[in-house]
């Protein structure tokens, strides 16, 4: 009985936890807490050690040696249209992708919960923040919080907003999905066309 009400409250305060860290960051950058779950669930299932690599900007000798390295480190990876999905199993395994990534100069990769992009690697060095921090969740979902931010102020919409955090505006399904997966955290009168960002600037 005891240990059955002691893993009820762990689970407990853990919830709260996870809803207090997407909370803190949504209300430091104006924007509704479900819009930052709902990007991170399309981005990466909410899997903080996912990094995904742009497969259409490597070479057949990045995209071998990059196959190579993953098999003789035993790390599960998926590959689709447009990424190698490195599906890392701890924190060290998504470190040491990280850094071999980035010193043999791998083009574009996303990292984390909300898939940031490594383009943004001098900004993030500037404010003291390595790409490998992006593998803690509170410091991933801050990032991303502020890239959406800004695609918003430069926007002024919903929809160009969230497609722009993707990477691209016209034709670019990235908003209904994300629509989607908001409408399952929207109470009944809600819609996905709600105000989603608030912070006035």
């Amino acid at each position: 009985m005891k240990r059955a009400l002691f893993i009820l409250i762990f689970f407990i305060l853990s919830a709260q936890a996870a809803t207090n860290m997407w909370t803190r960051s949504a209300e430091a950058y104006g924007i509704d807490p479900r819009l930052l779950y709902a990007i991170s669930k399309v981005e990466s299932n909410i899997r903080p050690f996912v990094i995904s690599v742009n497969f259409r900007k490597i070479t057949r000798t990045q995209r071998e040696r990059l196959y190579s390295v993953l098999r003789q480190k035993n790390i599960p990876f998926n590959t689709y249209t447009k990424v190698i999905e490195i599906n890392s199993q701890n924190l060290t395994q998504a470190q040491e992708m990280i850094a071999f990534l980035d010193q043999n100069r791998y083009p574009s990769f996303d990292i984390g919960l909300m898939q940031v992009n490594n383009i943004h690697k001098q900004r993030l060095l500037s404010h003291g923040i390595p790409l490998n921090a992006l593998l803690q969740e509170e410091t991933n979902i801050n990032v991303a919080s502020e890239i959406l931010w800004e695609c918003y102020k430069k926007y002024r919409s919903n929809n160009k907003a969230i497609n722009a955090y993707n990477g691209k505006l016209a034709g670019n399904p990235y908003y209904s999905k994300v629509s989607a997966e908001l409408r399952k955290l929207l109470l009944p009168h809600e819609n996905s066309s709600k105000r989603l960002f608030y912070r006035i600037s």
